[in-house]
């Protein structure tokens, strides 16, 4: 059995691009090996964590099993961890601290709590009710917008990608002005925030740039313009409201964060911000289109939207997985971990678990027991979800008078990315004659 396990691959980026989930050997893994130590050539080895429950566990565990380890993303061994690029050069010039975590992902309890907290107001869901029929009203104009652009395109026998048409708009004005970001800066900053999770689409690279150069040059243009953001908010921002100027002149503890703190706490959210409604759309309308008798009972009965946002969520699974590093010993399913161990944990997977989903691998938007672990569970569960949620149902709603005219066509292009899941591009056009 050992041998045959070996080989699995479900690290490497480029697989992920050319294959998308790799679901056969998620599947497999939690048959035959549910915590399994992953050991190859390419990668420092960990322990591969597949079913839903043993997931559960770690999660409620977070004493156990810590964020702020020397690993919280899957990377090969010559490359920099994601949210890690820039870090070096750009803080040293600063002087920072070098034993600071990254961002607040990276933080462990009681601190990660405090911290969470002072963005956390944004995202309530109280907040989101608040900005629902202005998520709305942005939804139908980007929509208006691309079915116009698919008109024009399709008339001319041309296609038009999906995720920067139309998927990528409501997340990054959401996020803009949550944050009080000028709109001005939003289509920089979408280049900037593809490039944290790894996305370098050759226009915006320069002439011989390699992907790695370009990545870290985004990374560090991007923390810069975070940087002069904090130094403006700190002059100007005390009574503006927005999350940045709120974020520089709220106390955690009595203390202000540092500009050191606060570059990677707003850079997580703002790129955090970009990716999961994002992917999760893009994802959610091909599955969609895929399934036409799914999408003709979702435009004959927009009442199931609230089902069809937690099925789309669970089937697209848009993060694919997150690290963490045991800090004592530990039995897993009956597996001894050890202190100082990587665990990782495979949310997509836990999504497509048959002891958990009945009949799993069914698309379907009238499912009731949907328990996903697609934004995580415990102490770092996704602070977005509400925003994702909000922004996904109001896409949706938008686009559902248009989906029956839409086509898949031509050839996706996947992320090059083992940490966040989807589509850089996702080609489409009219039907003919609709």
């Amino acid at each position: 059995m050992g041998s045959a396990l070996e080989s699995l691959n479900i690290h490497r980026a480029d697989d992920y691009a050319r294959d998308g989930h790799p679901w056969q050997a998620w599947d497999r893994l939690r048959r035959e090996a549910p915590v399994y130590w992953y050991e190859r050539h390419d990668i420092e080895p960990f322990w591969a964590v597949t079913r839903h429950a043993d997931i559960l566990t770690v999660s409620n565990h977070p004493e156990v099993f810590i964020n702020g380890g020397p690993r919280l993303r899957l990377c090969l061994k010559h490359e920099v961890e994601p949210m890690r690029g820039g870090l070096d050069t750009f803080g040293t010039e600063r002087g920072w601290d070098a034993d600071e975590p990254p961002d607040l992902v990276f933080m462990d309890n009681p601190r990660h709590r405090l911290v969470r907290r002072q963005s956390s107001w944004a995202y309530t869901q109280g907040a989101m009710r608040s900005m629902r029929p202005h998520f709305r009203a942005l939804a139908e104009a980007f929509t208006a917008e691309f079915i116009e652009e698919l008109e024009q395109a399709s008339a001319r026998g041309d296609t038009v990608d999906f995720v920067h048409g139309l998927a990528a708009k409501l997340p990054l004005a959401a996020v803009g002005e949550i944050m009080g970001l000028a709109p001005d800066d939003w289509k920089q900053i979408l280049v900037w925030s593809e490039a944290v999770v790894g996305e370098i689409r050759e226009s915006n690279r320069l002439p011989g740039e390699s992907r790695g150069r370009a990545y870290y040059r985004n990374m560090v243009e991007f923390r810069s313009y975070l940087e002069d953001l904090i130094e403006e908010a700190r002059l100007n921002g005390r009574e503006r409201g927005g999350l940045i100027d709120r974020m520089v002149h709220t106390p955690v503890q009595g203390q202000l964060l540092t500009n050191q703190q606060l570059n990677g706490y707003i850079l997580t959210l703002i790129g955090a911000g970009n990716d999961t409604t994002r992917n999760a759309f893009s994802g959610g309308v091909e599955a969609l289109l895929q399934h036409p008798a799914q999408c003709q009972r979702l435009c004959e009965e927009p009442e199931l939207m609230p089902q069809a946002v937690e099925e789309i969520l669970r089937w697209t699974s848009p993060v694919g997985s997150f690290l963490r590093t045991a800090a004592q010993d530990f039995e897993l399913a009956g597996t001894a971990i050890a202190a100082g161990d990587t665990v990782g944990l495979f949310y997509p997977s836990a999504n497509r678990d048959e002891a958990v989903f009945e009949d799993p691998y069914r698309f379907d938007i009238t499912r009731t027991s949907n328990p996903h672990l697609t934004f995580g569970f415990g102490a770092h569960f996704c602070l977005g979800t509400n925003l994702a949620r909000a922004e996904l149902a109001a896409s949706l709603e938008a686009l559902l008078p248009h989906l029956s005219r839409l086509e898949l066509c031509g050839t996706p292009r996947r992320l090059v990315q083992s940490h966040v899941i989807g589509y850089a591009e996702l080609p489409m056009r009219l039907r003919r004659g609709s």
